[in-house]
């Protein structure tokens, strides 16, 4: 006989915005059922529920690739700026996963607190608060390796639809902008004291 799975229908379920590899189901879907993705092995959430495609939209953020991660050749990853970006040309598409609140958070603890350590609300879409987690690196700018620039292309076009040449201008621009543009739009008032 068949039963239905045991589902906790209080428990509290976000948008979780993503805009790097995670822009890709398949490497989206490590971090939830566990597993390896390009030879890297991931825990995976307690709850293995998959998540809801909640589709796309862009984010007046911009994004970035800094640090150094050894998991990606010891080039630099995603990141978007905390602060908001004026310039609509530089906004940050992202797709919106909708998980539970657990769930983010064992994310969270997968993509790594020291690289992602502040969590940026959103807004609301379908009743739900969209978070993201991004760092301050935009000092530590490095570009990104071509692998992990080619699962961003794959999940852009799995996102958006996007053919190459959009997805192309869409990261070309990001890649492009010199370290002092970067920061000349993320000063705060106190940093340009």
């Amino acid at each position: 006989m068949f039963t239905e799975p045991k589902v906790d229908r209080d428990m509290k379920r976000v948008i979780y915005a993503v805009y790097g590899s995670n822009l890709l189901k398949e490497r989206f879907l490590a971090y939830i059922r566990g597993g390896e993705f390009e030879g890297r092995y991931h825990c995976g959430c307690r709850d293995k529920t998959e998540p809801v495609d909640r589709g796309w939209m862009f984010i007046p953020h911009r994004l970035y690739f800094a640090k150094r991660s050894s998991k990606w050749e010891n080039k630099g990853v995603a990141f978007i700026t905390s602060n908001k970006e004026p310039d609509e040309k530089y906004h940050t598409v992202v797709r919106l996963w909708e998980i539970t609140e657990e769930q983010f958070y064992d994310i969270w603890e997968q993509e790594g607190k020291g690289f992602y350590p502040k969590k940026l609300y959103l807004g609301i879409k379908n009743d739900l608060e969209i978070y993201t987690i991004t760092g301050d690196w935009i000092h530590e700018i490095n570009p990104p390796s071509g692998s992990y620039l080619n699962i961003i292309k794959r999940g852009l076009k799995e996102t958006t639809g996007w053919n190459d040449e959009q997805i192309d201008n869409y990261l070309r621009k990001f890649l492009e902008l010199p370290t002092r543009e970067i920061i000349r739009g993320n000063l705060t008032p106190m940093d340009q004291r």
